[in-house]
């Protein structure tokens, strides 16, 4: 059976930030849209497991101040032009995952290098939001992968465990795609099973939805599209 990034939904945590909360009590009526992303697992074999290239990124930077991310950027008109927003896997998103990476890691990619792994848009109550494709792609051999965006306080190759070890102990943070994405990766110890599963990949929207409870508090729905619920 072909895997989903939604299977992995139900081990997220579905607290909703005290920022996001505060932005809840504003009714604005007008939803950002959400530009066209792409992002970028690199990823390697090691003898301490399987390693994926790491961004963290400045507390300055405008969009997810402070988290962990994988390499990646908003579609540019150098990309080309999407034949059908609707579909992420279009050739000028792979154009912009390839050009992202090389512009933050140096490391040059092909399109037909990149494995299509999950498809996330950020909640409506964001006022910067994405609609971002994920990709697999492993590090190609002869190249090395170093800290060039001027986007980061620090960038390196860690575990994908490891990784998950340290947003549990509280020393990094993750949102939760790129949670996602390490839980279902942190499964495989080599590459190649990470890249066997990704080939058969059933490619499902998720986005993240704040859905108010009777006690009064906030919690994230993964499951829904759409406006918040009250």
């Amino acid at each position: 059976m072909a895997s989903s990034s939604r299977d992995v939904l139900g081990r997220l945590s579905d607290a909703v930030p005290p920022a996001v909360v505060d932005r809840l009590a504003d009714e604005r009526s007008e939803v950002a849209p959400a530009g066209l992303a792409a992002t970028v697992v690199l990823l390697r074999d090691h003898d301490d497991g399987l390693q994926t290239y790491a961004l963290h990124r400045h507390n300055r930077m405008p969009f997810a101040p402070g988290m962990v991310v994988f390499p990646g950027g908003r579609l540019d008109p150098a990309d080309g032009v999407p034949v059908d927003d609707h579909d992420l896997d279009d050739l000028a998103v792979r154009h912009c995952a390839v050009r992202e990476t090389e512009e933050e890691t140096g490391v040059r990619l092909r399109p037909e290098d990149l494995q299509p792994w999950a498809r996330w848009i950020t909640p409506e109550i964001e006022p910067r939001r994405y609609d971002t494709a994920f990709y697999l792609a492993a590090m190609p051999a002869g190249q090395t992968a170093r800290d060039i965006s001027g986007e980061t306080s620090a960038a390196g190759w860690q575990t994908v465990r490891g990784l998950l070890a340290a947003a549990d102990d509280g020393e990094i943070t993750l949102m939760p795609p790129t949670r996602a994405t390490l839980l279902e990766l942190a499964d495989h110890d080599r590459l190649a099973s990470a890249l066997a599963v990704g080939s058969d990949r059933l490619i499902e929207i998720v986005m993240p939805r704040p859905v108010h409870r009777p006690d009064g508090g906030w919690v994230w729905s993964w499951e829904g599209r759409g406006n918040r619920e009250r």
